[in-house]
């Protein structure tokens, strides 16, 4: 790991102030512990695959884990579950605790992961989706079906979050429409 480049976006601590704005020390370090348990599995999917990792970006959108090696498609798909397999995981364990902090880092972790599954690129569950249609149709087809997807999947977690009046999920629906339809962001 000599030579590993990490870098950190100011997109990044911009969405780390706004967590904290919106919800003080708890929200900021659940989301934090969430986010470690969540990449932690990514890297250990790496690992395990015999990748080696090149640089490391952490964004607003999450962090961007470059590595290299020759995979096959199904050790890609394996990196990339192991992300949200960790997040799950993390969640088991925290609500089996009694522990008030983490009970709050599980829920977090659990709604995070349902999150990042949603069919919107580049997010985990879009990139899976990508890989899937790959294997029943050309390439291009699958982009733009996961555009429309990641586009109906944004207008629906928008009008949740306008339906129960939380301007984070409404912030999220945008967010997630922006990253659907605006490639150059990823």
């Amino acid at each position: 790991m000599a030579g590993l480049g990490l870098t950190i976006s100011p997109g990044f601590l911009l969405l780390g102030a706004a967590l904290f704005y919106m919800g003080g020390w708890s929200a900021l370090g659940a989301f934090l512990a969430a986010g470690l348990a969540h990449e932690l599995g990514h890297l250990t999917g790496i690992f395990l695959a015999g990748a080696t990792i090149r640089s490391v970006h952490i964004t607003a959108c999450g962090p961007v884990i470059n590595y290299s090696g020759a995979l096959t498609r199904r050790q890609e798909a394996g990196i990339i579950a192991a992300g949200p397999m960790a997040g799950l995981l993390f969640a088991a364990c925290c609500f089996i605790t009694d522990i008030p902090f983490l009970c709050y880092a599980g829920a977090v972790a659990l709604l995070a992961t349902v999150f990042n599954l949603l069919p919107v690129l580049p997010m985990d569950g879009g990139r899976l989706a990508q890989y899937g249609l790959a294997l029943v149709m050309p390439e291009p087809w699958a982009v733009v079906i996961l555009r429309i997807t990641g586009s109906l999947c944004a207008v629906g977690v928008l009008a949740i979050g306008i339906y129960i009046r939380s301007v984070a999920a409404a912030a999220a629906g945008i967010w997630m429409a922006v990253l659907a339809n605006v490639p150059e962001l990823r």
